[in-house]
């Protein structure tokens, strides 16, 4: 064997090693090569062979394996507990569906299958025993910085329209700028967009958005953006500028960046309009309902004055993670509007401080419970009203989270009602 050009993983060369020792060319393939050559540690591996997918259950027998594909010629084999998708090199039929071929056959040769993929720095392999198969410059591509279609890139987004997105991902994610070909053609294609599940678009946005380079991307190709996310195009222009300008100055949290993107999409720029359009939009994309509701109130908050008056109240409202993500979130939209953020560094401090004194913002930290209040002659859903007016008067400090003083405010108000 040649010496290792890369550091594979011991369950990733184990595998290439058994289909090899069983007469089958084996490599690590795609994004874990790109990393490699980038000098990036890869997250995960995935592997191609010459061994069809009968031949791998043979030679895995003995390992527990999951039929992730079969079909399509994958299996995922569990090796030291490290889950490895190996897949037999293949070609693809028509893509009739603008997303996924109508077949899928069966070849020995790498190149046939690297030449099917999307882009230059994920269609390279990589063998222990013949080293780099590089047929498309994907190195090469890797040492200029540049994101290219493999083979003619009108021909790879119409196979698969989730490509166009895919492009801008990486283009952000690597800080590599689209090859003009590559670009034209995802533009000029971008409608083509409607073909691809919800899910998926959530997916690429939300990658998208993670990238360090995702402003650049988000202004380069707005009219991309407008095509996957229609509720956005009344913002082309200088809002959608300021819009993407705040992004560099949030967090690595999904949940802020898509606020951030989404907190002006409502013409009307009302803070409690663009949070419920922002909320029908990620609906729209079918975001999990954490991911709702949360963006919807830091769209909703994202004016709010917080101060130590109101901290407990937004603690209550919020709870501890969705408080600490407004202050984030608000902190950078000072960053960006060029205010001072600090002021948002000491309420977070003060946020610590009322946590770790035990302060109530939660409606079982209040003194008295359901069952006091049964005493006291309430009933049914005047028990839940009582305690969240309870709360209502610890939160703005009226009245002390002291027993005695909550059930004469209890008495007075039932007594008064009476």
């Amino acid at each position: 064997m040649l010496q290792l050009l890369f550091p594979l993983p011991a369950p990733v060369l184990s595998a290439i090693n058994r289909l090899e020792e069983a007469g089958f060319a084996a490599y690590a393939v795609g994004g874990c090569v790109r990393d490699f050559v980038l000098g990036m540690q890869p997250h995960d591996y995935d592997i191609c062979t010459a061994a069809s997918p009968e031949e791998m259950q043979r030679i895995f027998a003995r390992e527990r394996t999951i039929e992730t594909g079969l079909k399509h010629g994958t299996l995922t084999v569990m090796i030291d507990s490290m889950p490895l998708e190996i897949t037999t090199f293949r070609r693809d039929g028509e893509y009739l569906d603008g997303r996924h071929p109508s077949s899928v056959s069966f070849t020995d040769a790498v190149e046939e299958d690297l030449s099917r993929r999307d882009f230059t720095v994920n269609a390279m392999a990589y063998s222990p025993v013949r080293g780099l198969c590089d047929p498309f410059h994907g190195r090469e591509d890797c040492e200029k910085g540049i994101i290219r279609s493999v083979g003619d890139a009108e021909k790879r987004f119409t196979e698969d329209a989730l490509r166009i997105l895919r492009a801008l991902r990486f283009s952000a994610r690597l800080s590599f700028p689209i090859e003009k070909k590559t670009a034209d053609a995802l533009v000029s294609l971008r409608d083509t967009l409607q073909k691809i599940s919800r899910e998926r678009i959530a997916a690429e946005l939300s990658g998208l958005l993670m990238g360090r380079d995702c402003t650049r991307i988000l202004s380069r190709f707005s009219p991309v953006i407008f095509s996957a996310i229609p509720q956005l195009a009344f913002l082309a222009g200088e809002k959608w500028l300021q819009t993407v300008s705040m992004l560099p100055c949030c967090p690595a949290d999904p949940m802020i960046r898509l606020a951030a993107l989404l907190r002006l999409c409502h013409p009307s720029g009302e803070e409690e309009r663009c949070a419920a359009q922002a909320r029908a939009i990620l609906l729209g994309l079918k975001m999990p309902v954490k991911m709702l509701d949360g963006v919807q109130q830091l769209v909703e908050y994202q004016c709010l004055h917080l101060d130590e008056e109101n901290l407990q109240e937004m603690l209550w409202r919020l709870q501890e993670e969705g408080l600490q993500r407004l202050l984030r979130f608000q902190q950078a939209l000072a960053a960006a509007e060029g205010r001072d953020p600090h002021p948002f560094d000491l309420l977070m401090e003060k946020m610590q401080t009322l946590l770790q004194s035990g302060c109530c913002y939660q409606l079982s930290h209040l003194a008295v419970k359901g069952s006091d209040l049964a005493a006291l002659g309430l009933r049914g859903p005047a028990i839940g009203q009582m305690l969240e007016r309870l709360m209502m008067q610890v939160v703005h400090h009226k009245i002390p989270n002291i027993k005695n003083e909550l059930i004469n405010f209890v008495r007075y108000n039932t007594e008064h009602l009476a």
